[in-house]
C-alpha cells in the first residue's frame, strides 16, 4: 500500500515528512492555498479512480436523460420535478441544448467503491488548479525519489482545462473571463488570481471580474477592455434569481453566445443537473426498473440509496437516525446539512419536523481512514477525505481532495474545524 509506504518512509524523515511545507510553490498559488495545505497528497490505484470517474460520466448521462425517460420530454415538468420555480426554470432553460459534461464529482472511498456524495454540474467548480501541488512537489528531491520509486502519476487539471477551452473556442490561445455575479468577487478574487497564473502556463489570458464589468461593443464581448472569446462561468442561476442588477448583464453573455460572439462555457441549463434534487430520481426503483442491467450496476456501484424526503419516509428515516443524512436541494458548502448520527432520538425527530420540504435523505457512508503524519511531532491520525473528480468532456480531469481531522464533524467542507486541501497520485 503506497500509503504506508509514504507514511514509512516520513518516519525516516529524509525530507520526506516536511515535504508540503518547504515545496516552493507558484507565488500567487501559494498565497491562496499553502496554509489549506494537507501534509501529504492522497494516493489511489490508478484504474480504481478512472473506474471512478466512467462511473460518474455515466450517472451524467444517466442525470441527463431523465427529462426524458421520465417527463416524456417535458423539461419544465422535469425542472418543476427537482423543485426549481417558473423563473428559475427559464433561466436553465435558455438553452435547450443537453448540458455539458462538465463539473466535478464528490465522492466518499467506502474501500470497495467511489460513492457519490454531490454532483457539482457546471463551470463554477472550486480547487481546479490543485494540482499544481502535483508538479511542485515531483520538483523535489525527496518527493520525486519516491513517486520515481512507486511509480506514481497524476491528471494535470488545469492542462485539461485549457484543452477544453482551446477545444470550445477553436483557438490555441483563448482569452477567457471568469465572471462572478455582482458582488461575487471579493471572497473568491485570491482563487481567481491563483487560477490565473495557473492558466498563464498552459497559453490562455484569464481576466476576472463580475457581471457588471461586461460591454458588448461591435460583436464583441469584452471585460476590463480585454476583447474575449470565453466566458467561464462562476454565476449561478440563484444569484441571477437573487440580485436583479445581474440579470442584464448575463442576458448580454448569453445572446452573445446565441448569436457565437462568445462562448458562454458553461450554459445555465448546467444548473438542471446540479441539484441534489436529481440524485433521488435517478435512485427510484420506478426509474430503475426500466435501466438495463449494466446501467443499474453502475447506480449500485456509485450511488448510495437516496431519496426525496417526504411524509412517506419520515417514519423510516426517523428509525435508521444512525444511517441516514439530511441535504437541502440546492445547499452550498455543506450548508443546511443535518447529520442523523450526530444526533439524539429525539434532536432527529425535531430535524425531520423541520425539514418537510426542499431535503433530500442519503444512507451514510463510511470513508476508509487516510492517515496522515504531522510532520512536527511525527503523530499519525485518521483523517475523513472527499474525492473530488473532475468529468469533463474528454474524460477524467484530475482531483480536488479535502479531508478533516478526527475531531471535525462528519460533514467534510473548508468551512469544518482542521479542514485541509490536497491534490492525488496513482500508482
Amino acid at each position: 500500500m503506497v500509503t504506508q509506504k509514504y507514511l514509512d518512509a516520513c518516519t525516516t524523515d529524509g525530507g520526506l515528512r516536511g515535504v508540503m511545507a518547504d515545496t516552493e510553490l507558484p507565488e500567487v498559488f501559494g498565497q491562496a492555498w499553502r496554509d489549506y495545505l494537507l501534509p501529504r497528497p492522497l494516493f489511489c490505484a490508478e484504474d480504481r479512480i478512472r473506474r471512478a470517474a466512467a462511473d460518474v460520466a455515466g450517472l451524467f448521462d444517466l442525470m441527463a436523460s431523465l427529462p426524458d425517460r421520465l417527463f416524456g420530454g417535458d423539461v419544465r415538468k422535469y425542472c418543476a420535478a427537482i423543485g426549481a420555480d417558473e423563473r428559475r426554470a427559464e433561466l436553465m432553460l435558455r438553452f435547450t441544448d443537453r448540458p455539458h459534461l462538465y463539473g466535478r464529482a464528490d465522492l466518499h472511498d467506502d474501500g470497495a467503491n467511489f460513492r457519490l456524495l454531490e454532483f457539482n454540474v457546471g463551470s463554477e467548480l472550486g480547487g481546479v488548479d490543485l494540482s499544481e501541488v502535483n508538479r511542485a512537489l515531483l520538483a523535489t528531491k525527496p518527493f520525486a525519489g519516491f513517486a520515481a520509486e512507486h511509480g506514481l502519476t497524476h491528471v494535470d487539471t488545469p492542462a485539461a482545462i485549457a484543452a477544453q477551452l482551446a477545444e470550445a473556442t477553436g483557438k490555441e490561445a483563448p482569452v477567457v473571463a471568469t465572471l462572478e455575479a455582482i458582488g461575487g468577487m471579493p471572497a473568491y478574487e485570491s482563487l481567481h488570481r491563483s487560477f490565473q497564473e495557473t492558466m498563464s502556463r498552459y497559453g490562455v489570458e484569464l481576466v476576472y471580474g463580475e457581471l457588471d464589468e461586461v460591454r458588448v461593443k461591435g460583436g464583441r464581448v469584452y471585460v476590463q477592455d480585454r476583447p474575449i472569446d470565453l466566458v467561464l462561468r462562476y454565476f449561478s442561476v440563484n444569484q441571477l434569481v437573487g440580485d436583479p442588477r445581474n440579470e442584464e448583464y448575463a442576458e448580454a453573455v448569453m445572446r452573445a453566445h446565441e448569436e457565437g460572439d462568445v462562448v458562454l462555457w458553461t450554459p445555465l441549463n448546467s444548473a438542471m443537473l446540479a441539484l441534489k434534487s436529481c440524485l433521488p430520481l435517478v435512485s427510484d426503483p420506478g426509474f430503475r426498473a426500466d435501466l438495463s442491467a449494466d446501467e443499474n450496476a453502475l447506480i449500485d456501484r456509485i450511488l448510495p440509496w437516496t431519496r426525496t424526503l417526504t411524509p412517506e419516509l419520515v417514519d423510516r428515516v426517523r428509525a435508521e437516525r444512525e444511517h441516514m443524512i439530511l441535504k437541502p436541494f440546492a445547499g452550498l458548502s455543506g450548508r443546511g446539512i443535518r447529520v442523523g448520527w450526530e444526533q439524539t432520538d429525539r434532536e432527529w425527530a425535531e430535524t425531520l419536523a423541520g425539514c418537510d420540504d426542499g431535503y433530500i435523505v442519503q444512507r451514510r457512508v463510511d470513508p476508509v481512514p487516510e492517515p496522515v503524519m504531522d510532520p512536527e511531532t511525527g503523530v499519525v491520525e485518521d483523517w475523513r477525505a472527499v474525492w473530488g473528480i473532475f468529468a469533463f468532456p474528454a474524460g477524467y480531469g484530475g482531483v480536488f481532495c479535502r479531508a478533516v481531522p478526527p475531531e471535525a464533524g462528519s460533514v467534510v467542507n473548508l468551512g469544518s474545524k482542521g479542514a485541509k486541501v490536497t491534490s492525488a497520485f496513482h500508482y
